[in-house]
């Protein structure tokens, strides 16, 4: 028996071995050595000579996410332990349909915007969704609405960041846009915050993986299909930026003034002394929460940075092959007037 095949026959929390070893089929030895693989390979599996062996409650094994499955997202579903992106992984899936999806516990290579350092400690939930087809209008804005429904806590910061109720990063969001294909790459501190600028969502409210994983996909599959205008309404609900002052980098300088909205296509309107600017493309800072210090450069941002900058271009911007929609944007090779 393969130790793939085997993960799906282990039950949540412990059980004695000689139980799991009859379950599977195999002797103790057997039972003792694909237990172990798996756990080297990254999978949370619990582990105790005088407890027996099993699954960390809450992870999101096949076994616990597919009979939950109530749309077309997430199915295949491929469960992994240590991989270096689910992007990579998903990106080298050949031949699967849209809805495809590929879950891990860890990543050593996880990217970020600017393709920063994406740190992905195990007890989080990483993620990546295959789409096809042309993006639907402001693709990214509909991600983060589902994945703060999902999380049940915290504010949006424009164009790719869920923030914690104290401004802290709760998770973010990395789009990539190929062919006729989306990847649509997913981070949320789950259990742990890589980093002082980073919260975890337990921190806030009782969650396990596997639920988080499940209302994300139902949620999102709706909002695939929700009106622009209540997409563009809900958002600026759930928005923890407006109001507020802001100080955006772009290409063209440092804008400051205070967040009023979104436009139609996605862009954030900010009122300056000036008058109103829409930023297309940008880095939105917010003040730091209270005792935060932000992490050095080119430590990494593992969902950590909440009240550091989100870059990105407007979610609305059109999709075209090679580009990347970097956190809630996209990211193109070419230039091109990015702000009005």
């Amino acid at each position: 028996m393969d130790p793939e095949h085997f993960l799906r026959l282990l039950p949540e929390g412990w059980r004695p071995w000689e139980e799991v070893a009859v379950r599977a089929g195999l002797s103790l030895a057997q039972v003792r050595a694909l237990a172990y693989a798996l756990r080297a390979a990254g999978y949370p599996v619990l582990l105790a000579e005088e407890r027996g062996v099993g699954l960390e409650p809450g992870c999101p094994a096949p076994q616990f996410v597919l009979p939950r499955l109530r749309g077309r997202l997430g199915r295949p579903y491929r469960y992994l332990g240590t991989v270096s992106s689910t992007q990579e992984v998903l990106r080298a899936w050949a031949g699967v349909p849209e809805g495809a999806l590929v879950v891990a516990e860890r990543q050593t290579a996880g990217r970020g915007r600017l393709g920063r350092a994406w740190l992905s400690p195990p007890g989080n939930l990483y993620l990546s969704l295959l789409l096809r087809g042309p993006p639907p209008h402001l693709l990214p804005l509909r991600v983060g609405v589902a994945l703060a429904q999902a999380a049940g806590c915290g504010r949006l910061k424009w164009p790719n960041d869920l923030l914690s109720p104290d401004g802290r990063k709760l998770g973010g969001i990395l789009i990539e846009a190929e062919r006729h294909r989306l990847l649509v790459g997913v981070g949320v501190n789950v259990a742990k915050a890589p980093l002082p600028t980073a919260a975890a969502l337990q921190e806030f409210r009782a969650v396990r993986r596997v639920d988080l994983l499940v209302e994300f996909l139902e949620l999102l599959e709706g909002w695939l299909a929700c009106p622009v205008a209540r997409v563009l309404r809900t958002w600026q609900e759930l928005d923890g930026t407006l109001g507020k002052e802001v100080r955006v980098r772009t290409p063209q300088g440092v804008v400051e003034g205070v967040a009023e909205g979104l436009t139609p296509e996605g862009g954030l309107r900010v009122r300056t002394a000036q008058g109103e600017r829409v930023i297309r493309v940008g880095e939105v800072g917010l003040p730091p929460p209270e005792d935060v210090v932000d992490p050095q450069e080119g430590e990494g941002e593992a969902q950590g940075g909440g009240s550091g900058e989100g870059e990105g271009e407007g979610p609305g911007a059109a999709v075209e092959e090679g580009q990347h929609v970097a956190h809630g944007g996209v990211r193109e090779a070419r230039e091109e007037k990015e702000e009005e």
